[in-house]
């Protein structure tokens, strides 16, 4: 695996000598992983943490604060979903080629979805995350300590995150906000995932055709909005798109995080399993009546 740009690619040999990627800084990345740990944590929950996210030895965390929290998501999330403190943390496993696999614990605003949304818009594509909390949290500190981690060792892993793409996770945080709303907090980010594969899929030229996209998938899923909610997601993704973001390397960063599941059910290989498994499970209840 190797994480730098191919300007200062390192030779095969020194990446087998030198570990999985460049230690520019050893103690912010070890065994390819990232520790962030919010700044309210008391020194019995940092322990807490760094043992429930199982932290390589030696691992420096990188502190997440109230000053981070206004930095990297703005006014996008709402104070109310603040929580108060600096709590939830998280475990980055840097990957090559994976998608996000993104898991939460304690966490109760935040869905993994919608970190998932947020980080791949930001332009984090492939990455194992764990999320976690000593207690019950919203889960903004996670969302903020890993857009940060990305950043300060962007030199070592090769992953640099523009401010253009943070300031499009952040407005869709505040698209998906409102949106939850209607749709709900648990749905939004699946009705965002789907946006951004037919995005993908159908490869728009014009604000118009990503407009027909929006309603297309709206209309399949039987949400209503307002005028002015659609106003707000259209323009969301108009600006993705002025962004030139790549739409394939987005929806193949979200397949790890859920969005493929119904595809991946209606796979022959999956149908064929359930058939037999029916089946074994038939015959098991027969042969108890004979």
């Amino acid at each position: 695996m190797n994480y730098m740009k191919p300007l200062v690619a390192l030779t095969i040999g020194s990446v087998v000598a030198t570990s999985m990627i460049p230690k520019v800084n050893a103690e912010a990345i070890v065994d390819d992983t990232i520790v962030t740990l919010g700044e309210s944590l008391s020194a019995s929950q940092r322990d807490w943490v760094l043992e429930r996210v199982e932290a390589p030895a030696g691992i420096e965390p990188i502190i997440t604060t109230a000053a981070d929290e206004d930095k990297y998501l703005g006014d996008a999330v709402p104070q109310a979903q603040r929580g108060g403190g600096m709590y939830s943390s998280a475990r980055i496993k840097l990957t090559d080629g994976t998608g996000l696999d993104i898991k939460t614990e304690n966490v109760t605003w935040v869905t993994e979805d919608m970190y998932a949304n947020a980080l791949v818009t930001a332009g984090v594509t492939d990455a194992d995350i764990y999320i976690t909390s000593p207690i019950r949290v919203t889960g903004t500190s996670a969302l903020t300590g890993i857009m940060k981690a990305y950043d300060q060792t962007a030199e070592e892993t090769g992953i640099q995150l523009s401010e253009e793409r943070k300031d499009l996770a952040q407005e869709e945080l505040a698209v998906t906000s409102e949106i939850g709303k209607t749709v709900g907090q648990e749905d939004v980010a699946g009705l965002m995932n789907e946006i951004k594969a037919e995005i993908a899929n159908q490869a728009p030229e014009t604000n118009i055709e990503i407009r027909d996209i929006v309603i297309q998938v709206l209309n399949q899923n039987n949400v209503q909005l307002s005028d002015s909610q659609l106003t707000q997601l259209t323009t969301l993704f108009e600006n993705m798109q002025q962004a030139n973001l790549d739409w394939g390397a987005i929806s193949n960063g979200l397949q790890g995080a859920g969005q493929d599941v119904q595809a991946f059910l209606e796979t022959e290989e999956v149908q064929g399993f359930f058939a037999r498994l029916f089946e074994a499970l038939s015959n098991f209840f027969k042969s108890l009546t004979n």
